[in-house]
């Protein structure tokens, strides 16, 4: 025969059932609750480390042209990290001061955001020796070409002397970079621009003077290109 309960025993096993009942909603609740912050923090270090994280043809580009990332740091005035959504054109131009390398000009841009000396940065430098850094990752946007910073990629190039002319070093570097940037965005020489095309500036000052090296230049961007299509 079934023991019958009395009713101070089924108001306890009640309570137990409301308590067991509140325990699983509770250890639920917190099962949600970690899942929730363990896709935030996914979420954030992902936006962290974006940067830091490069992509396959990040890696390649870094094996094939020997490129030393030395970021800026993010600031308003030389890389205020707004992205680069597309990539219409490649501008080059040369650095300010005759016999100055990549390092050199890096840190320049590094003192600028302070906010003395006004805004001023580029994608890459390309160094004396033909080593190439990079200043700002190739999904935000450089200050380096006025109206057009917000759709190409800026590459300023080293140079011994007053006169702009590149070292054989830097020259060699700056077809292949050009060159690859080109064919990773699907562009052809007549996408590659001269600061002074955009503007009255006479940068790179070698290039913006004498057209015909500027054309030699171009022509070995393009056959160098072909070259990578075979």
């Amino acid at each position: 025969m079934a023991k019958v309960l009395s009713k101070e025993e089924w108001r306890r096993r009640r309570r137990l059932y409301a308590y067991i009942k509140l325990a699983l909603a509770a250890v639920l609740a917190i099962l949600i609750l970690l899942v929730v912050v363990l896709g935030l923090l996914k979420i954030v270090r992902n936006l962290f480390s974006r940067e830091q994280t490069p992509t396959t043809s990040t890696l390649t580009m870094k094996q094939e042209l020997n490129i030393t990332e030395y970021f800026l740091t993010k600031n308003i005035y030389s890389r205020p990290g707004n992205e680069l959504k597309s990539v219409k054109g490649i501008v080059i131009h040369y650095v300010a001061d005759a016999g100055s390398t990549a390092a050199e000009n890096r840190n320049y841009y590094e003192s600028l955001k302070g906010g003395e000396g006004g805004a001023e940065s580029c994608h890459f430098i390309v160094d004396l020796d033909g080593t190439i850094v990079q200043c700002i990752p190739l999904s935000e946007v450089a200050c380096a070409s006025g109206e057009r910073n917000e759709d190409t990629i800026a590459i300023a190039f080293c140079h011994p002397k007053i006169d702009g002319i590149p070292t054989a070093a830097t020259y060699q570097s700056l077809i292949e970079l050009t060159a690859y940037l080109c064919e990773q965005y699907g562009l052809g020489k007549d996408a590659v621009l001269r600061h002074s095309d955009l503007g009255e500036q006479s940068c790179p000052k070698y290039y913006a003077e004498q057209e015909g090296k500027w054309a030699a230049f171009l022509a070995e961007v393009d056959t160098m290109l072909a070259q990578k299509k075979k």
